[in-house]
């Protein structure tokens, strides 16, 4: 396999991570530390070659330890999965709905969940998942 299509099995591996994390998102009950812990591995490939110390916590050789945000949990980690250059809109009136727009478009990716961060996630786990079909367009 040459360099280039090993990066599109890469990233079309990648964006469907991100799709099945989005839809992970929607359909949980409650904020979930698994599911953080499969978040930031999506986002920090580079975690999965570090010690699982315990569920969401990583540990360097050097004994110093990576902590997964909790990206279901707290709306402000969640906000940490926006792409660069997007940003997240919700509706007073639409408690459960968040969208998220990018760069030089009208059009926006939306999510909903009850618990906001949920909703969040999930939409930036969205985005993530276009953007890396993009990127494996180019």
């Amino acid at each position: 396999m040459s360099s280039h299509e090993l990066g599109a099995a890469t990233t079309f591996g990648q964006a469907k991570e991100f799709q099945d994390l989005a839809r992970l998102c929607e359909v949980a009950a409650a904020a979930d530390r698994e599911l953080d812990a499969r978040i930031a591995c999506a986002v920090f490939p580079g975690l999965a070659h570090l010690a699982r110390l315990d569920i969401a916590v990583w540990s360097h050789d050097d004994g110093s330890r990576i902590r997964a945000l909790r990206y279901t949990g707290e709306p402000a980690a969640a906000a940490m999965l926006v792409p660069p250059g997007h940003w997240i809109e919700a509706d007073h009136d639409w408690h459960d709905c968040v969208w998220l727009y990018g760069p030089g478009s009208d059009d926006a990716l939306s999510a909903r969940h009850a618990h906001r961060p949920l909703a969040i996630s999930a939409v930036c786990l969205r985005m993530r998942a276009c953007l890396a079909t993009i990127s494996r367009r180019i």
